[in-house]
């Protein structure tokens, strides 16, 4: 098998980078920031459209990477990559965040969404903003919520999704297909009544 050397922003749990994560795992510092420089944006965007704050968000997301620190020597990789394990973690700290607050608060998104970047979703609709977007994803259950954040706004691979929701990937495909039929019928139904 030919050897591959690492690349920055590639899958860092390649099979043939297994090394990478039991460097992390070992307490190696400047591998720790590797995948924090590497996961932390998505993970970020990930928990972002999941509260809707972005100084939350931001907490959220530094308590991900402390609980990776925490739990990495415990991760074995045989049944979910790093990447969906990391998600799978946000997941779970974003479901404790809800929790805790037992309210959901609806906030404007276009004031907190930081700068630059990518505007997530353009394929749904072009004058699709951040607000609409987290005030149309509030409307669709959590597990369609979810694949949607994650196949959409993060970029997941179905497989990945499956893995941190802890369902098959023809049930992921599912709740994506229902999500995007959902979030069509509720940007027509928007946009109707603007008119």
């Amino acid at each position: 098998m030919e050897e591959r050397e690492y690349q920055p922003g590639g899958d860092l749990f390649d099979p043939l980078n297994g090394d990478l994560i039991r460097r992390a795992q070992e307490g190696e510092p400047s591998v720790v920031g590797e995948l924090y420089e590497h996961y932390q944006r998505g993970i970020y965007r990930y928990l972002f459209y999941r509260v809707g704050d972005m100084q939350t968000a931001e907490d959220l997301t530094s308590e991900v990477f402390l609980r990776m620190i925490e739990k990495l020597p415990n991760y074995s990789g045989r049944s979910l990559t790093f990447k969906a394990w990391l998600f799978q973690i946000a997941r779970n700290l974003s479901i404790d965040h809800y929790r805790r607050m037992n309210i959901r608060k609806d906030v404007l998104l276009a004031d907190n969404y930081p700068e630059g970047g990518d505007e997530p979703l353009e394929m749904i609709t072009k004058d699709l903003t951040s607000e609409k977007l987290y005030h149309a994803l509030v409307e669709l259950p959590e597990n369609q919520r979810d694949v949607i954040i994650m196949r959409f706004v993060v970029g997941m691979p179905v497989r990945e999704v499956a893995q941190s929701l802890h369902k098959s990937e023809n049930s992921v495909k599912g709740l994506q297909r229902r999500a995007l039929m959902s979030l069509r019928d509720i940007l027509i139904k928007w946009e109707v009544a603007y008119v």
